[in-house]
């Protein structure tokens, strides 16, 4: 327990010292691009690398993304219920944010650090079906569903988005690899490793950066229902995962810390799109990362990974 307090009181500060830094001029509000650009392109890739070249395979893992993808469309049904009755962009906002889970740029990092490996690996082929969703997936069936402002986005739009993103791209070739056998060159690894250490402080740093709060009173109904939305089914799905799965613990384990990862950061750019408040939807994407710690951090102590 000593350790896990350590690690996440480490994370804490990097996370203050990033929201710090910006609210006293070091950083500009958009600075936040610039180690956003780092992590998503640079040190997030090369700790994928780094795991999956020393993971133990099992094709077993191929169900993971699939239960990611089903996850996003289960707490999108989620949203739909909890805002029955009410106009087209509070609909929006509670069937974007609801689902969608921000693991690249947050809760790998966590994991990176408490877990071994193969937890590891195990968060990256979760990013793969969350990632479906969350580049354009939700927004798609969101705006035609909800018939939601803007305009649709096409099938071809949505793989475009997806397949541009790095760390996606990494997934996908690592598991080739993996499935087809072909080992990463220690040589490789070695290399990257730096870079690949430096990813937890990078993308914490960034995430203080881009944390931002307007508690309007207007916003405080709407988005404590989406966080006690959010939350509730991450301690129920947190507890499935854990019991009933039939994989190795590692795996279980990052599973039930995943669910409480906060909502994509890309959320509150479609809830715009489909007519939503942007205040509202950004303040509703910061709430979610302090929920995240909250709940990630529990659930590591009480599974006792550290």
């Amino acid at each position: 327990m000593g350790a896990v307090l350590a690690k996440s009181s480490s994370f804490l500060f990097i996370l203050a010292a990033g929201y710090l830094l910006k609210r006293f001029g070091v950083f500009g509000k958009k600075d936040y691009a610039v180690l956003s650009k780092v992590v998503l392109n640079l040190t997030l890739p090369a700790a994928v690398i780094t795991n999956f070249a020393a993971m133990e395979w099992s094709a077993q893992l191929l169900l993971i993304p699939v239960l990611a993808f089903l996850l996003n469309w289960l707490m999108m049904g989620v949203g739909l219920l909890a805002s029955r009755r009410q106009a087209a962009p509070t609909r929006a906002l509670f069937v974007l944010n609801c689902p969608g889970y921000n693991i690249g740029a947050f809760a790998l990092p966590f994991v990176q650090s408490f877990l071994g490996p193969q937890a590891v690996v195990g968060a990256c082929l979760f990013d793969v079906g969350n990632a479906i969703m969350c580049t354009g997936g939700s927004y798609a069936f969101t705006s035609a569903w909800l018939r939601a402002g803007g305009q649709r986005l096409s099938v071809r739009d949505a793989a475009r988005r997806l397949f541009s993103s790095v760390p996606f791209d990494t997934y996908l070739a690592m598991l080739v690899l993996v499935v087809a056998g072909v080992a990463i060159p220690q040589g490789a690894v070695d290399f990257i490793s730096p870079i690949a250490a430096a990813n937890p402080f990078v993308a914490m740093l960034m995430v203080g950066m881009m944390f931002e709060v307007d508690l309007k009173p207007g916003y405080l109904r709407q988005m404590g229902l989406v966080l006690a939305l959010r939350l509730g089914s991450a301690v129920l799905l947190a507890v499935a995962m854990y019991q009933l799965l039939p994989f190795s613990l590692p795996i279980r384990q990052v599973l039930a810390v995943m669910v409480f990862a906060p909502a994509s950061v890309i959320a509150p750019a479609f809830t715009v799109k489909c007519g939503g408040d942007a205040g509202l939807a950004g303040c509703l994407n910061s709430l979610t990362i302090l929920a995240g710690i909250l709940g990630m951090l529990c659930t590591i102590l009480v599974l006792g990974v550290a």
